[in-house]
């Protein structure tokens, strides 16, 4: 729908509505506005995004802290606020330059009053940033069709955006494709302690290790004494399903758009100051020992609906796992928060689903984020077809028309 209004305001608010920013009016003939996505490892492991994190300079007053906002210290220069019930991460306190601080909105918490101009993009997304902490490229390559129907791609830099060595060429980053696993590169095959991946979050609060090689040995192992594999593994490579996830509810509570998952059995994780014990076996389980078992460190608990947990970092505000009652044995995964030696993508235990629908785009249609949904789903298929990957398996399933009835999913099953 098209707007007659001259001027928009911009709310801010996180995902329990405690919080609610307004911007000042601002002029629709000023729009898009500028946004960057950060890849860096910091941001990665305090959104628990694999996008890292993507912000706007506030056009509105300071946040002030208060009991519901919290603030996080991120750097010397950096500072955090975020939702201290659901931990929504709100904005950036900025104070790099003497005697200015500035304040930059995470574009995943910003709805505009009122519909913008026909063909008007609210956020012109111009740059991704320290492309080189991801090693793979981590979310990139699925990122560059954001700014439809422009054709305006953002630019790409290995460091810091007009700091470092900008990436200028068509193709995928990184160049070197012997740097690019196969499909059926996994863990199995590979020391037990280097199949495990620590699971930790920015300040060190949240500090697990998802057992993946364990992992993929266990399932091959079920599979061949003729057991059902769980619904979110590969039958193939063993590797745990990774998925895109277009839902309102995780774009508000990690504050980016585009967030992903993946999925594990309670079991196969485990802490790190105790790496023989595995979290609480069950949802359940994991539920009670909040606040009780000192091993969970600053891991929280937001139930955001009915039978739903979203567990996160009451420090630093990362989003850590997603669970549901219906579904006792297992959490979805925040990706950003892995750190696995081959790259953010930690393709050697994850089996990402490229191409296909973007698990709950739905969400997106009728607000300012609607193109979004397709050109992520084009790009990703685009990747696929460029690394030769087939189908994954879950995507196979699903335009079979015999997908299983996964309940309570958080993403793209």
């Amino acid at each position: 729908m098209e707007s007659n209004t001259d001027t928009i305001t911009l709310t801010a608010q996180c995902h329990c509505r405690a919080l609610t920013f307004t911007s000042k009016p601002i002029p629709t003939t000023s729009l898009p506005l500028k946004a960057t996505n950060c890849h860096c490892n910091s941001c990665r492991h305090l959104t628990g995004s694999l996008r890292g994190s993507t912000d706007i300079l506030w056009p509105g007053p300071p946040p002030q802290p208060s009991d519901n906002l919290k603030q996080y210290a991120f750097s010397p220069r950096l500072n955090i606020y975020f939702c201290s019930h659901c931990s929504t991460t709100l904005f950036w306190e900025d104070n790099s330059t003497p005697g200015v601080t500035n304040y930059l909105a995470f574009t995943g918490v910003l709805t505009p009053s009122s519909p913008l101009p026909l063909g008007q993009n609210l956020i012109e997304w111009d740059a991704h940033m320290f492309l080189a902490d991801t090693i793979d490229g981590g979310a990139v390559p699925w990122l560059n069709g954001l700014n439809l129907p422009s054709t305006a791609k953002p630019r790409r830099w290995l460091g810091w955006r007009e700091k470092s060595k900008e990436i200028t060429s068509e193709g995928y980053w990184p160049e070197d494709k012997n740097i690019f696993l196969s499909h059926a590169d996994n863990l199995l095959h590979l020391p037990e302690k280097e199949g495990n991946i620590p699971l930790k979050c920015h300040c060190g609060g949240v500090d697990f290790v998802l057992k993946a090689g364990d992992a993929q040995r266990d399932f091959k192992e079920r599979q061949s004494k003729g057991g059902q594999l769980p619904w979110f593994v590969d039958p193939e490579s063993y590797k745990l399903l990774g998925s895109l996830d277009g839902c309102s509810d995780c774009r508000l509570v990690s504050g980016t758009e585009i967030f992903a998952w993946t999925f594990a059995e309670l079991k196969h994780i485990t802490f790190a100051s105790d790496p023989t014990s595995p979290l609480p076996l069950d949802t359940a389980a994991l539920q009670s020992a909040i606040g009780t078992d000192p091993r969970l460190g600053t891991l929280s608990l937001y139930p955001s609906s009915q039978g739903v947990q979203r567990y996160h970092c009451s420090t630093c505000s990362a989003v850590v796992f997603y669970a549901c009652d219906s579904r006792p044995d297992m959490v979805d995964i925040a990706p950003g928060l892995l750190h696995a030696p081959e790259g953010a993508r930690a393709e050697r235990a994850i089996s990402w689903s490229w191409g296909g629908k973007l698990g709950f785009g739905s969400d997106m249609a009728g607000t300012w984020r609607e193109h979004l949904p397709a050109a992520v789903e084009e790009e990703t298929e685009q990747f696929r077809l460029a690394r030769r990957f087939p189908k994954n398996f879950r995507r196979v399933v699903k335009e079979q028309g015999a997908a299983q009835a996964v309940p309570g999913g958080s993403g793209q099953v």
